[in-house]
């Protein structure tokens, strides 16, 4: 699961049901974990996924 406060510049995100990609440009700065974004990253209502991870 991607949110947002784990994401980076520079990493794709794909989703595998229509091929959506997205390049994270500038980095969240709200922070992750409890403190930050919980809401996962989403299309076609499934996670998207890390390219190359």
């Amino acid at each position: 699961m991607a949110n947002c406060g784990d994401m980076k510049p520079g990493d794709v995100f794909v989703c595998k049901v229509c091929g959506l990609e997205l390049k994270v440009e500038k980095a969240c700065t709200c922070g992750s974990g409890d403190t930050g974004c919980t809401v996962p990253l989403q299309c076609c209502g499934q996670d998207m996924t890390k390219k190359g991870a």
